[in-house]
């Protein structure tokens, strides 16, 4: 039971982190490949999963990374599309 509780804190951490630094990353800094930020999250997800201890799920850490990175930066993208719609359909 303790291992979930510490698993799922971890877990959350790592996330809130991931899509913050996504969103900080792509919003900042927009020539910035989006695959770069991407793996760049899920290497940080993985160097973070081993140095607590989570050696047998890396490969989870790194997908969870990845997708809620990937989210993040479609996330901005999305919201870069809208602006410039918007700006067009003003004039």
């Amino acid at each position: 039971m303790e291992f979930l509780l510490i698993f799922g804190v971890h877990f959350f951490i790592m996330g809130s982190a991931s899509m913050l630094l996504s969103l900080v990353v792509s919003s900042v800094a927009k020539k910035i490949p989006f695959l770069v930020t991407i793996l760049g999250c899920m290497l940080l997800g993985v160097m973070y999963a081993s140095t607590i201890g989570f050696s047998e799920l890396l490969w989870l850490t790194a997908l969870f990374n990845g997708v809620l990175s990937a989210v993040a930066v479609g996330l901005v993208k999305l919201s870069d599309y809208a602006g410039e719609k918007a700006e067009r359909f003003d004039g």
